[in-house]
């Protein structure tokens, strides 16, 4: 499945540089339209500090774009990883200066008509297995390992035309799922009532407290959990084959994760794989379409 077989040194270089200044491009884009709701929400809550933040971040992102490929090369490789935790956090805000309503009641209804009964709540009641549900819970802890670390290891052995590829997509993937959560919000059913009664462990007691200190309400749909780690994955699987392997079977593991702990509706695991998938085609076809030459 390696697709994205190495070019010249040369070729490799000016693909990467062009894969690096589209994302550039694109997160500078995102950032600079989301400032009016990051502004309302600064005047409705009284609150200037995210908005200095966003503007901050706007900022180093244009720095960034503005400077020449061969000027600050690293931090233009890395920003889109370096940025994704926060431009996630900082959605609970964005959300909230949109003023979109918020859309449980149409994705609830989804669910019922795909899933005889409400799987987030009681997929984890038909099998309380706490091992099972410690496994689960690693998976999905496993996340942050899976979306960082492939790419890591492609830049440090120095495969960086695979590495750029790799984070085109993640960051394809991401401003995807971004745009969902501000026109479409769902708060999911661990907000509304709560996370499913699964066997407590000290894994599952991790992950709810990491969720309960960086979640953004209104994330939900599509699940960026699943849709980033369906991307890493297929990428992992296309650069670096053994790793791929593995990223595939957490990245399985996590997509149930996500409703046997009662963090997602059915319907967003679903979704998540849908948009991982199509984000996957679409870098994909992106990096084909970039010449490969100077």
């Amino acid at each position: 499945m390696n697709n994205f077989r190495p070019d010249s040194v040369i070729g490799a270089s000016a693909r990467s540089d062009r894969a690096t200044s589209m994302v550039a491009a694109g997160i500078t884009a995102y950032l600079t339209i989301t400032v009016i709701p990051m502004l309302r929400h600064a005047i409705g809550a009284h609150d200037p500090l995210p908005l200095i933040v966003h503007l901050a971040a706007l900022s180093i992102a244009g720095t960034v774009l503005a400077l020449p490929a061969a000027r600050l090369r690293t931090l233009r490789d890395w920003l889109p990883l370096v940025l994704g935790p926060f431009l996630y956090i900082e959605l609970r805000w964005l959300i909230a200066g949109f003023g979109r309503p918020h859309m449980d009641a149409t994705v609830i209804g989804w669910e019922r008509v795909i899933f005889p009964g409400d799987p987030s709540h009681t997929l984890a009641v038909r099998f309380p297995s706490l091992a099972a549900s410690e496994l689960l819970h690693a998976c999905y802890l496993s996340y942050y390992a899976l979306v960082l670390v492939p790419p890591a290891l492609l830049y440090f052995r120095g495969r960086r035309n695979e590495f750029s590829a790799s984070t085109m997509a993640l960051s394809l993937v991401y401003l995807t799922c971004f745009a969902c959560f501000l026109l479409f919000p769902v708060d999911g059913p661990r907000f509304l009532v709560g996370p499913a009664e699964a066997p407590a462990g000290p894994i599952r007691a991790a992950v709810l407290h990491l969720l309960q200190q960086g979640s953004s309400r209104g994330t939900a749909f599509p699940s960026s959990h699943v849709a980033a780690s369906v991307v890493a994955a297929v990428s992992a699987l296309q650069h670096q084959r053994q790793v791929g392997y593995l990223v595939t079977a957490l990245a399985a593991g996590l997509t149930v994760s996500t409703v046997y702990g009662g963090f997602h509706y059915g319907v967003d695991a679903i979704a998540g794989l849908l948009v991982g998938l199509l984000a996957s085609g679409a870098a994909w076809w992106l990096w084909r379409a970039m010449p490969a030459s100077a």
